[in-house]
């Protein structure tokens, strides 16, 4: 059986800097980082739900490690009979579900506190433990491989406890094509060390090596730019601010413009090496091939938002003139359009809100949705040494986890409602579905989250009377889908066209890469925005280009649940239904037909084509009241 992945589901734009805990556990207004003894229980996680006690990890621990070996009793006895397979397949989720218990307890305690060595020690434990495993089930897919199709559906129909397995013998028959031999297998594993450098030396450049330069803020004083602060400080209403900083960025990256070419170049290489030597007709079939997406897919993607990039160029128009400058460059996009209300959304309240904004997918959801936020099931607030960020994560055998770091923001509030859907569409696969098919896809996880985002979004805008508030919430509606739509696109193309441009041979350059970015950039905000020549350079800033051609599943993810919420929404209890099926069906099938089962097909352009008109009017009621108010 296929090693389960377990997949941490983390919120696209992360929670950074000194946050509030509310007014249960100290005031707002402290400049403190409080400690987890200064929270109280119930906004803590209890992790105690998965083990008891060190003793009961212990007690796991050991049992795995002393029958991992357990599993080459199979070994070379595959082929023999269908009972074989079934209970090497039994066998292996034994002993993975105990892994992945031990994996959560360690991960989430060290992510508690990154500052206690003890916590770190369990993960580096555990990790040794899961290679050890690897390496004694490694000769599982091989044997799988090398019996004849006929004798495996035989094996199959005639097994009883195999049938369940039909979907996963389907798929691995279907990928069957691009698997090499043994030992050229063993030789592309033996390769991922060499190939994974490209990455990190990326890191370690733009981590660690890059040293920016200081830059005023709006009190006219010197601070060190840095990654977290460059956001902020494009935040600011001051333009020199936000042009200082940008300068300040970018002529840092266009220092070491050759040298993240190259190494852009190499990771590229990389990608068409791994699928030449699988026989892929591209890296990008490569890349969609592992979830049975069509090329066509991601094409369709790129096409159908080139026919709608009129709003967008709408949206930065209107910056403009509220903004009223004559010339709008693209360090003045990060600016809200409308200055908010700086309304704080207690966690309590917050909660009670998204719950409200739930009601639509029914009695049962809310119920369990209740039980998520109730249940010590989040681990609420910043404290120190905790891991920054936001994540749904857990284990088969576990309720789902949520690490927050909640500081009583509107901003914060969605980031709730995003992760309690991963949480929720995770606690109904688990419920419904057997071990083998309780990991679902990136393509149908972030369909959930961004579901309840624009629930929470329409309750929002339905309950509210006051115009300013109304333009507030529109304003980050209109925010969220430019980034998460247009700009995933934009992403999504350059990968294409720099593959494209390194399998017809061309170099990728500093030059060329450039280029292609800034004509692609060009495209998509023609005489809109002044694009200053550095933004040339923005491509050598995005670390997701070193995982090849996934950061489309955020704009089909948003397209798809805009489609189905709006559904719901006006009440089509047949598309309720559809959906929640969605969240039991975790991976018993591939993602694309599970969207369409769900009543939206990805493969054609209805869903992208329905989010960017609703974007587009939004932005032409933006427009309309901004209008009004002059």
């Amino acid at each position: 059986m296929k090693t389960k992945i377990i997949i941490i589901l983390i919120a696209l734009t992360l929670v950074m800097g000194i946050t509030s805990c509310g007014d249960k556990t100290h005031d707002s207004k402290a400049n403190s980082i409080p400690t987890r003894k200064d929270i109280e229980t119930e906004y803590k996680w209890n992790l105690k739900d998965i083990y008891n006690s060190a003793d009961e990890w212990e007690k796991d621990f050991k049992y795995v490690k002393s029958h991992i070996s357990d599993i080459e009793k199979f070994k070379g006895t595959l082929r023999q009979s269908g009972e074989n397979i079934l209970k090497c397949f039994k066998a292996e989720e034994k002993i993975e579900r105990k892994l992945d218990k031990l994996q959560i307890f360690a991960y989430l305690q060290k992510d508690e506190d990154t500052r206690i060595s003890e916590n770190l020690a369990l993960t580096d434990r555990i990790s040794s433990l899961y290679s050890q495993y690897a390496q004694k089930t490694s000769f599982v897919a091989p044997e799988l491989r090398n019996i004849p199709e006929t004798k495996l559906n035989k094996y199959i129909n005639s097994t009883k406890g195999l049938k369940i397995y039909e979907h996963y013998f389907d798929d691995f028959l279907r990928q069957k094509k691009y698997i090499l031999s043994t030992r050229e297998e063993e030789l592309l594993a033996m390769a991922g060390n060499v190939f994974r450098n490209f990455s990190r030396i990326r890191e370690a450049l733009t981590m660690a090596d890059i040293q920016f330069p200081k830059v005023k803020d709006e009190e006219g004083n010197e601070i060190e730019l840095s990654y977290s602060r460059y956001r902020k400080l494009l935040l600011s209403k001051d333009p020199k601010v936000r042009k200082g900083a940008f300068e300040g960025m970018y002529s840092t990256y266009k220092k070491f413009n050759n040298t993240s070419a190259a190494t852009y170049d190499g990771s590229v290489k990389k990608d068409m090496f791994y699928a030449n030597a699988r026989r892929y007709n591209s890296c990008l079939e490569m890349s969609l091939s592992n979830d049975n997406i069509p090329v066509e897919v991601y094409n369709n993607l790129i096409e159908t938002t080139h026919r709608y990039l009129k709003p967008l160029q709408h949206y930065m128009e209107l910056r403009k003139k509220v903004l009223g400058i004559d010339s709008l460059h693209l360090y003045d996009t990060n600016v809200p359009i409308v200055k908010d209300s700086d309304k704080k959304y207690q966690f309590d309240e917050a909660s009670e809100l998204i719950i409200n904004a739930l009601s639509p997918l029914g009695n049962q959801y809310v119920k369990d949705a209740k039980r998520a936020l109730n249940s010590r099931w989040i681990d609420v607030y910043e404290t120190k040494g905790k891991r920054s960020g936001a994540y749904s994560w857990g284990a088969y055998d576990t309720h789902p986890y949520l690490l927050l770091n909640y500081n009583d923001t509107r901003d914060n509030m969605f980031t709730l409602a995003h992760e309690l859907g991963h949480s929720m569409h995770s606690f109904y696969t688990n419920k419904t579905q057997p071990y083998l098919y309780a990991n679902y896809s990136l393509f149908v996880a972030e369909v959930a989250s961004t579901f309840n985002e624009n629930l929470l979004m329409h309750s929002l805008l339905e309950n509210t009377k006051d115009e300013q508030e109304r333009l507030v919430l529109l304003d980050k509606w209109a925010d969220n889908i430019s980034g998460t739509l247009y700009t995933q696109v934009l992403f999504a193309e350059f990968e294409k066209k720099s593959h494209e441009m390194a399998e017809a041979g061309i170099p990728l350059t500093a030059k060329s890469l450039n280029k292609a970015y800034m004509d692609i950039l060009d495209n998509f905000y023609g005489d809109v925005l002044t694009l200053d020549e550095k933004y040339k350079l923005t491509w050598s800033r995005i670390p997701h280009f070193y995982r090849a051609f996934y950061v489309y599943v955020y704009a089909t993810s948003i397209s798809a649940s805009t489609y189905l919420s709006q559904q719901v929404l006006d009440g089509d209890t047949e598309a309720l239904n559809n959906y929640l099926n969605l969240l039991h069906s975790g991976g018993s099938d591939y993602p694309i037909e599970l969207l369409k089962d769900a009543g939206v097909d990805m493969s054609k352009p209805d869903a992208i084509e329905h989010t960017l008109k609703l974007f587009d009017e939004i932005v032409t009621e933006m427009d309309e009241i901004i209008s009004k108010k002059k």
